[in-house]
């Protein structure tokens, strides 16, 4: 009768589909499909309700996969001329799909006495331990109460025990459950062995993949002894091809070349730890110890991790935590046992190295901080021990497993310039070849080391040369050579005190290194470059001149000529070049004579005067400098040089050895200037002038207001003990003694420090005061023993009035017991 009906055992199924493979005709009609149970007569499809009238009911049916829109119009806005706007929002339906993990927690302290838990997972147990089982399935969120679901718990192959989980907390879809065990019957504990597996299942009823309800299972290993491996992974350096830019690549080897590992020394050296027995959660952390041979050690907590491995990436499973894999990074650094292991971090090194490293005895939870790294530091010719002590073997008994590696690095060859930094592409000859080869392993010693390289050329120039490292542990070899002009070079007779390189105009100059440490299978590299000398360059001479637009700019350039004139001038003079002298002091006359009529507006008098001023000046032309420096005080008292002319006024007066007059310039430079910063030089010029009349008591009543005011200066430590000298040599010897002592008080680790003791006991010994004297005295020898000072104290401590103040001190002590 045109129906046909098929049979076919039960299936959990979200969605039915017919597919008609063969048929007559352009297409195939089917009018009705009916899917039910047919031995209890139920029919699924079509359903009970009525499909049209669920259009016209107050309940929105939705199933997974729709999209629910809700749509809103603004009739009232603020658009122009008042329009509506339509408001949507989206929202999809969909089902979670479920998951089951153990979980465990680690517990922390915080410092407001505050315990916090940090979820971690969990992969293994010892009998005896804890398992929370969590499932996050956010469909059975369906009350505004704390939910609960049905969790299965079976060990192995045993019936499972039905538990009920319970939501953690309103709303939030995620469900635990703990589950203790126990080695032997107790309680309602659940009784495990080693090499058991604990399974915990969860019937997930509604989800998007498969699609039907599916029991979502995970697995706990119950711990059972395992033999561990280690290994320091093998790694290289890998530059960029030829012609394209950007630093070297990183490279760990996944397989050991031999039993002593090749480390890259520019790549943080990696250590590998198989342990399964100690990977029981992802937070679980082994410690083991690499030492190199020069006896520089550092602890490396390292975690579980799977980078750096081919591990196959999975969705079920931590590999790494399964597998029981732990790693841990160490920064690599030339140096010897006695070179800091904690270093600043500088742009160049590595950073977030997997792991943990600290000194042996460092405590567990120190933090550096992102300033400064530890480092392992090791030479060339060092090789690296890795160890670890396996406490839980399949024979029962501990073991102490160790690995080794050594340093291998790719020498660098290059031609630069004098700065060692840019490479060149040709030389001139009268000029300097200067090399420069980095080859970590070349470090063998806690001395300068050195590395031969050969330089030949077309026209038969050979030379055999020494480049030696730059500073002690460095790596990095440099040396410059001077390119004599030679038709016919003659090879081998470079000098060490004076070495040369022979060549001649279109010659070319080959520079070759050979590694006999490389990372290469043979074990040797060799690096060639080769360096054209240029037959010559073609001379460009032309005349030019310079137009300002902008008068501003225009004159300021002129102003900073004069200046360069007036420091090559004060330069000459310095050097003794008398020549010089005259044509830069008329070089700079002329080019303020310019400014003059060129731009002769008033505004640029005051530099103007200033700068004649500075060179009549420095020419010791007293009367010409007070006269410009005048000249800008009384017409341009408000300009911004005018605190610098009243000081180079007073210095003038000074030089010409008329003091009354300074010093009037100094105080009218105080009173109208007060926040000028020439004012802590003007007192220093005052107290030096009074201290060199022998005028010490003023000297040291200005020393005093300038330690009041200016406290924090560069010259504050200089001027105190100066204040003590002055008191010392006007005989004041109680405010002596005083001021030194304020002076190590103030000024501790200042070089004078030693000298300021022993004055201060030099002080209270001719006021009299020998008791002070005396500890001064000891002062001066116990904190500062290697000063001169010190040999001083110790010879003043040998007078009679010094025994007898020794002799009073001991017998105190003696009463005092």
């Amino acid at each position: 009768n045109n129906e046909w009906e098929f049979r076919f055992p039960s299936y959990d199924l979200r969605y039915t589909r017919i597919i008609v493979n063969e048929y007559i005709g352009n297409s195939v009609a089917i009018n009705h499909v009916v899917v039910g149970d047919a031995s209890a007569k139920e029919t699924q499809i079509p359903t009970d309700a009525d499909i049209l009238s669920l259009a016209q009911n107050n309940i929105l049916e939705i199933a997974a996969g729709d999209i629910v829109r809700a749509t809103y119009t603004d009739e009232r806005t603020q658009n122009q001329g008042g329009t509506g706007r339509l408001l949507t929002s989206e929202l999809q339906a969909t089902y979670y799909n479920a998951s089951i993990a153990p979980i465990a927690y680690d517990q922390q302290r915080s410092g407001a006495g505050g315990v916090t838990f940090t979820p971690k997972s969990l992969m293994r147990i010892d009998p005896g331990e804890r398992v929370t089982i969590q499932v996050t399935d956010y469909d059975r969120d369906q009350s505004d109460e704390l939910d609960e679901i049905l969790v299965e718990v079976s060990v192995n192959n045993d019936a499972p025990i039905v538990l009920t989980a319970t939501e953690t907390d309103a709303y939030s879809g995620i469900f635990t459950k703990e589950v203790d065990t126990a080695g032997e019957e107790m309680d309602d504990r659940l009784v495990v062995k080693q090499g058991d597996r604990i399974y915990i299942r969860y019937l997930d009823e509604q989800n998007t993949f498969p699609g039907h309800s599916v029991k979502r299972e995970s697995v706990v290993y119950v711990n059972e002894p395992t033999d561990a491996q280690i290994r320091i992974v093998s790694s290289r350096m890998i530059p960029r091809p030829e012609g394209q830019a950007g630093l070297p690549t990183p490279v760990y080897l996944p397989v050991d070349e031999g039993d002593v590992s090749a480390v890259a020394f520019e790549v943080p050296l990696l250590v590998e730890v198989i342990d399964p027995d100690m990977a029981k959660d992802d937070r679980s952390q082994i410690t083991v110890a690499v030492q190199a041979s020069n006896g520089s050690t550092l602890l490396v907590d390292c975690v579980v991790s799977s980078q750096f491995s081919d591990l196959p990436a999975s969705t079920e499973r931590d590999e790494a935590l399964y597998q029981g894999r732990f790693i841990g990074q160490i920064i690599m650094q030339l140096g010897s046992k006695d070179s800091p292991a904690l270093v600043p971090l500088t742009i160049g090194m590595p950073r977030g190295l997997v792991g943990r490293t600290r000194l042996p005895d460092e405590e567990e939870d120190g933090d550096l901080g992102g300033l400064v790294a530890r480092v392992l530091n090791l030479s060339g010719e060092d090789q690296v021990l890795l160890a670890y002590k396996d406490e839980k073997r399949a024979t029962g008994e501990p073991s102490l497993l160790r690995a080794n590696a050594k340093l291998v690095s790719n020498g660098q060859l290059h031609v630069t310039d004098r700065e060692y930094e840019d490479a060149v592409e040709q030389l001139h000859v009268g000029e300097k070849l200067y090399l420069r080869v980095y080859d970590a392993d070349k470090d063998i010693s806690d001395e300068r080391d050195e590395v031969v390289v050969e330089i030949t050329t077309e026209l038969g120039e050979k030379e055999v040369v020494k480049l030696f490292e730059t500073t002690i542990h460095s790596g990095e070899f440099t040396g410059s050579y001077q390119l004599i002009a030679a038709e016919k070079p003659t090879p081998s007779n470079s000098d060490d005190t004076e070495p040369k390189i022979e060549s001649y105009f279109g010659d070319v100059i080959s520079v070759s290194y050979i590694d006999d440490t490389a990372a290469t299978e043979t074990g040797e590299l060799s690096v060639l470059h080769e360096i054209p000398v240029v037959v010559g360059t073609n001379g460009l001479v032309s005349a030019f001149t310079k137009v300002f637009n902008d008068e501003e700019l225009a004159v300021e350039t002129k102003f900073r000529i004069a200046e360069s004139y007036f420091e090559l001038f004060k330069s000459h003079k310095e050097l003794g070049r008398d020549e010089d002298l005259g044509r830069d002091l008329e070089a700079g006359r002329r080019i303020l004579k310019e400014v003059m009529e060129d731009y002769p507006d008033p505004k640029y008098v005051p530099r103007i005067a200033y700068l004649r001023g500075q060179f009549a000046q420095e020419l010791e032309q007293w009367s010409e400098a007070i006269r410009s420096y005048e000249l800008l005080l009384t017409q341009y008292p408000d300009h911004t040089l005018a605190a610098d002319a009243q000081y180079k006024l007073a210095q003038t007066y000074e030089d010409a050895g008329d003091f009354d007059e300074a010093l009037e310039a100094y105080v009218t430079l105080a009173a109208t200037y007060p926040k000028s910063p020439l004012i802590a030089s003007v007192m220093i010029r005052i107290a030096d002038h009074f201290y060199k009349q022998e005028n010490y008591k003023v000297a040291a009543q200005v020393g005093e207001k300038f330690l009041e005011k200016f406290s924090s200066h560069e010259y504050a430590s200089r001027m105190a003990f100066r204040v003590g000298q002055c008191y010392y040599k006007s005989e004041l010897y109680t405010e002596a003694g005083t001021s030194f002592d304020r002076f190590a008080k103030l000024f501790p680790e200042d070089p004078l420090g030693g000298d300021s003791m022993f004055w201060a006991g030099e002080s209270y010994r001719m006021g009299n005061n020998n008791q002070l004297a005396f500890r001064r005295y000891n002062r001066c020898r116990w904190d500062f023993p290697s000063s001169e000072a010190a040999k001083y104290a110790r010879g003043r401590l040998a007078l009679p009035e010094m025994i007898q103040q020794f002799e009073t001190e001991a017998n105190s002590i003696d009463n005092d017991n």
